[in-house]
This record gives structure tokens, sequence and C-alpha cells, in this order.
């Protein structure tokens, strides 16, 4: 049932069933003789039941009133700041990673391409770079982006050539110079976005509260008045490449030819061609590779948009970089002479693109054969040859940077376990979307979110230990059962909440982590949420003060309502930059309060109604239950149809990081223990970068290689 019609069909039903209770009492009381004090009694019971229930009912209202917001618009340009900060924060610190982590970096330059381009945006120049060098008189690339109209920019390349580069630097520029009523670009994955199951308004969405961890009804907010500019990196990654017997099909460049076909992308633009901001069309920046943006008909391409072609690195400019980040070192002379003297070379046309010229810096860094680099003939050679010698460069590199001396607690990895754990990740991303890691041509996902891995090792498998686990976890308090009056009886309760535990952990295929913010307790909508929380426990309190003594219930209410005021109060917009460890510990913080409200709740119900040792037995199960998630599969699936719009804090526990927990026991063949301080490690020497609360290989081209040579490996 959704919003005020459910709750009007609750309130007839609790209307009426009290009223056929009522009848049915006075009836009884009359035929068997009874007092007027009689008939009171026995319907004190009953109205008081019914009055807490309405009360119950009227509390999703209550709380709708207190976070009335008077200025939608306004709130959604507040939130727009807190967003601006949060993106700025994260993306800068990944541009630094993807750039190299040095000083040393070299300038794009574009042109703008309008042939087969159907009504394309208007513009002042047709030329850019990717920062001015106040030599050439080309506008830079957010300059360029300034001056188009309408705001909607496609920025194609060759695989390397720096499109996701030029799309960050866009990015943080536009946050560092944004007005409050500009709206705050945000990067997104492509190869992410199911187009089956949503728009581009119901993934931007998504993103923002799965990825940047924002709650639902503000991230519907944000997006709903257009204060969030899609930046969408990656089309060409939506769909298979053209294969032909298994095999990839190779341009004359060496390159993989796209499908023409392409379902995913195809529908991607249909959705970003009818993406308005009012009467016009609504701002956003694409990214895809040139040769998959040419297969596309005129038709299916973005309209009203400049199309930029990022040019090929000037051979001066890349042997130029190549000989700062040499450092004048003996064993590049060769290669550098090679370059200088043989500019034509099969090696030199493809060292034009940043990608390849910064594997190069990298994987020559301690040394390498020039023989064995001139006898790749061709870009996928040379690519498969680069690629190969990435991981142990990358470690050797690391161990050089921090020696023993300094390395006391930072992990040392050796290159073939770093590149058995990457190939299982990357392999997982095939197959999560394909169904089977045979097909590896190009639709592979990229995001690596810690909570949804554990499918990959094996979905059965995983939910039968969680349940276990789930259940065992409960039957640790079945030795509490012998301080009540009735062992057998209490001890056959906690068995059925075992039971019960473990079966709603094997269900549950979607966990979810919550995060905590307690910095919003000082906000109006931090307020309101408190006093929800409270009034919720004096709610509560005044229920069982029925039965026991007022005060005495009043107080467990009061304790509830504080510890479920904490934690809705705590869910709220972000105040920091999302962060993997910081999103799995934010979930155990939650869980931990969650499950206390929940033992505060169901120890005063057994001290109040029945005795102390009774109560305490309630109490550590019910601790015990709300922290494995029973009371999320039972409570949410009954209230939810009632009050559809009542915060479910109470019963959530935190099943997330248990399922990932589960998951790393369950891997321990495959991946790493400690696999999140890997991820760090892998992010930290280049292999990695993050992206909101997930992990992303730092070049589709790693996350290819690994999966493709894996899948060899285990074929021959």
């Amino acid at each position: 049932m959704a919003g005020g019609r459910g709750t009007r069909i609750f309130l007839i039903g609790l209307a009426g069933a009290g009223s056929f209770v009522v009848v049915v009492v006075t009836v009884w009381v009359l035929a068997e003789g009874r007092s007027a004090t009689d008939l009171v009694t026995l319907l004190g019971f009953p109205v008081a039941l019914a009055s807490l229930l309405v009360g119950v009912a009227g509390i999703p209202a209550v709380w709708g009133t207190l976070r009335q917001v008077p200025d939608d618009a306004a709130a959604a340009r507040a939130a727009a700041a807190v967003l601006a900060r949060q993106v700025y924060e994260a993306e800068q610190r990944e541009w630094l990673r993807l750039v190299g982590g040095d000083t040393e970096r070299i300038n794009l330059h574009f042109a703008l391409l309008t042939e087969g381009q159907w009504r394309p945006a208007a513009t002042t120049t047709t030329r850019g770079s990717l920062f001015s060098d106040g030599s050439s008189g080309v506008p830079d690339v957010v300059a360029f982006y300034r001056e188009t109209r309408s705001a909607r920019l496609a920025v194609t390349g060759s695989p390397g050539a720096g499109k996701t580069v030029l799309a960050l630097e866009i990015l943080l520029a536009l946050i560092a110079s944004r007005s409050e009523t500009e709206p705050v670009p945000v990067r997104l994955s492509l190869a992410e976005w199911d187009t089956s199951a949503m728009g581009l308004e119901g993934y931007l969405v998504h993103h923002l509260v799965h990825a940047l961890d924002w709650p639902p009804h503000i991230a519907r907010r944000l997006v709903r008045h257009r204060m969030v500019l899609p930046v969408l990196d990656g089309l060409d990654e939506m769909d298979s490449l053209l294969s032909r017997d298994g095999r990839p099909v190779l341009d004359d460049h060496g390159n993989p030819c796209p499908d023409p076909n392409a379902p995913r992308a195809r529908a991607a633009l249909k959705f970003l061609n009818t993406y308005q901001d009012g009467l016009s069309v609504a701002p956003l920046i694409l990214t895809c590779r040139g040769a998959h943006y040419d297969a596309l008909s005129e038709a299916d391409r973005l309209r009203t948009a400049a199309r930029i072609q990022i040019a090929p690195v000037v051979h001066e400019h890349g042997l130029a970089y190549l000989a700062r980040r040499s450092g004048r070192s003996a064993h590049w002379n060769a290669l550098l002479q090679h370059l200088r003297t043989h500019p034509d070379s099969p090696v030199a046309h493809a060292l034009t693109t940043p990608w390849r010229l910064n594997l190069v810096a990298t994987t020559y860094h301690h040394g390498g054969s020039l023989g064995a680099l001139l006898e790749r003939t061709d870009a996928a050679g040379l690519d498969d040859y680069l690629l190969s010698r990435l991981i142990p460069a990358v470690t050797e590199l690391d161990l050089t940077a921090h020696p023993p001396f300094t390395r006391r607690h930072r992990p040392r990895y050796p290159a073939g376990d770093v590149q058995r754990w990457l190939s299982t990740l990357a392999i997982h991303l095939a197959s999560v979307r394909s169904g089977t890691a045979s097909q590896l041509g190009g639709a592979a996902r990229t995001d690596l979110v810690l909570h949804e891995l554990w499918p990959l090792a094996g979905r059965r498998r995983v939910r039968a230990v969680d349940a276990v686990l789930s259940a065992v976890t409960v039957l640790l308090t079945l030795p509490l059962a012998w301080l009540t009056p009735c062992p057998a009886l209490s001890a056959s309760v906690i068995a059925i909440v075992a039971v019960s535990a473990g079966t709603v952990a094997a269900l549950n295929t979607s966990p979810v982590p919550h995060r905590l913010y307690w910095g919003r307790l000082a906000t109006q909508h931090g307020r309101a949420d408190l006093t929800l929380g409270v009034t919720c426990g004096l709610t509560a309190g005044g229920g069982l003060s029925f039965f026991a003594d007022t005060w005495l219930g009043i107080g467990f209410g009061l304790a509830c309502g504080l510890v479920a005021g904490l934690v809705i109060g705590a869910i709220g917009e972000p105040v920091t930059a999302a962060d993997p460890r910081q999103v799995r510990g934010g979930d155990l913080i939650y869980g931990l309060l969650s499950a206390t409200a929940v033992g505060l709740s169901t120890a005063s119900v057994g001290v109040l109604l029945l005795e102390p040792g009774t109560g305490l037995v309630c109490g550590a199960v019910g601790f015990v239950s709300g922290l494995v998630g029973l009371t999320a599969g039972v409570t949410a699936r009954l209230v939810d149809g009632i009050l559809p719009r009542l915060p479910m804090g109470l019963a959530a526990g935190s099943p997330a990081t248990r399922r990932y927990l589960v998951f790393l026991l369950c891997s321990r063949n495959h991946l790493p223990f400690r696999l999140t301080a890997f991820l760090e490690w892998a992010c930290g020497v280049g292999l990695l970068r993050r992206a909101g609360s997930a992990y992303q290989f730092r070049h589709r081209e790693i996350q290819r290689w690994l999966a493709l040579t894996s899948s060899r490996r285990s074929h021959t």
C-alpha cells in the first residue's frame, strides 16, 4: 500500500476490529450478568492497545511535518553545495593518481568535429587543449566547454587517448568555480547502467545512493531540480566487442572493432537525448572511443552536442615526456635514440597516447629489453607485452620507494599473487553481467563494491555459511535459558529464533550497508529525526506502563527512543566523501546501535510483563537477532505495507558487513583475507582507483588484459 490510502485502509480496519471486540465483550459481560466495572476493566486493554496502534500510525504524519521543507529548490541547492565538496575531495585525489602522481603532464589537443553530427552545439572555436600553455592561443578545455551551447560535450578519441583525464579536468574546474545555482558535475561509469531497469534520472539517483551514500529522498531532490551534471564515462564499455568464432575482430591498428548494433549504448543515448531541463536540453558530458562513436548511426548519436576528438600526442612531446620520466638512466638511451631516429617505426606510431607513454615509463623504470619491445609490430602486441610487465614493475617500484626500514606495517605482495588476485576480480566483473567468464568481449562491469563481491565465492556457498553463522550466533544465548522459570520453553524459543535468523540470512540476496553522520544531529532534519525516535520510545513506554510500573515503562521507552533517535537522526546527507573502509565501519556501528535498540525494547517487555531473568534472556536474544538482521527480514515486511514512510532503522542490523566477512572466509584460496588493505595498496601503486565507495581498475585495458589472460591460461 502506498501513501495516505494505505494508512486509511489500516485505520478503517483497526476501527472495525476494535468495534467487533467491544461488541463481543459487551455481549459476553451482559450474558454472564457481570457489573459495569467488569465491562470497563475488560475493555481497557483492547482500547489501550488500539490507542497505541493509532498513535504509532500517526507518527509518519508527525515526522513528515517535522521534516517539511519550506522551499524544495533551496534545499536542493544546499544539498548540492555538500555534494560539490564531497565530489571535489574524492575526484581530486583520483585525478592525481590517474595522471601518474607526478608533475610530468602531457598536454592534450583536440579538434571539433561537425561532420555526421545531427544538430551540433554552437561553439566559438574549433580547437582546444587540455590546459593553456600561454603561447598557442587556443582555449583550454574548460573555457571551450563554458562557451559551448547547450553545454553538451562528447569527448572521443583512441584507446588511452586521455578521455577520462579530460573529463576530470572539466569536472574539477567546474566545481572550483561553480555558483550555488549551477549543477554539480558527477562522474558515472556507463558500464554500470542497466538501461532495461532504469532511465537516466533513475541511474543518477541510484549512483548518488549506492556509490556516494546519499539518502534516496535527497538524491531524488537533487536530480529533480537538475542539480547534478552527469559526466558519463565509457559509452564504448556498455556492449561487447565485435567477434568472430569467439575472437575479437581487430582493425588495421590492432584495436578491437566495435559492434555497430551496440544495443545498450543506443538505449543509453535515447535516454540522453530526451534528458531535459524544462524546455531546454539538460547539460551533460559523455566520453567514448572514437571508433565506437563512429560505428553508431547519425540518428543514434548525442544530439545538440559538441563532439571533440582528442588528437594523438605529437612525437616530440611524447619523446620529451619519456626523457623527463627516465631520469636520464643509461638503459633508456637505446629506446630514446630509437624513437628519435625512427619516428615512423611501429613502436613510435603506437606511443602516441598518454596511456602507452605512461605504461612504457612505468615498465621501463628499472630496465627493459629494447629488442623485445621492437619485436611488437602492432598496437595490440605492444599493449600485451607492456601489460605483462606492468605488475612486476609496480611491485618493484613499491619496494624501491619503501625500503625495509620504512615499510614496517606496509603490506608486501609478490607479483604473482597480485596478478592472480586482480585476475580473479577482473573475471568476476566480466561474469557478473554475461553470466559466464567465457564472454570477455567488453560488456563487463567496472565497479568493485565490497558488499557486492560475495557472489564471487559462490552464491549458494556464501549464503549457506552466512545462514549457519547467523543461527550459531543466536544459539550462543542458549545457556541463558536456564535463568528463566521455564528453561525448556525458553530454549525452544531461542532455537526458533536461531532457525529464523539463519533463514532470513540465507534469503537475503542484496544486503545494503548503512552509514552514520553524527554531525547531522546538529541540523534541522537531524533534530527532527531525533525527536521522532524519542517520540517512538515514549509512545512505546506509555503503552508498556499499562501493564507495569509507569516510570519504569517510560524509562525503558525513553532509552529505546534515544538509541533509535541517534540512529535515525545520523542517517542523512554525507558530510565527507564516500570511502569503502568508512562505509563498512559505519555499517557495523549502525548495526550495533540498532541491535542495542532492539535488545533494550525486548528486555523491557520481558522485565515489565514477566520477571527479570526472562527480561535478560529476551534482551540478549533481541540484541543478537537484531545484529544478525533477523528483524530486518521480518519487521520490514510486516510494517512496510502499513507504514511505508516509517524509517526501519531499528530493524536493520549490519547484514552487509556480516556477508562481507563471510565472503572473505569463503574466498581464502582466491583472494587475500585483508582484501581492503590489498585494494588500497593497488590504488597506491596505480593499478586501481577509487570511484566513490567502489574500486575500479585504473584503465579498462588492464581489466580486459587480466581477464583475457586468466581465461586463456585456464583453457590451456
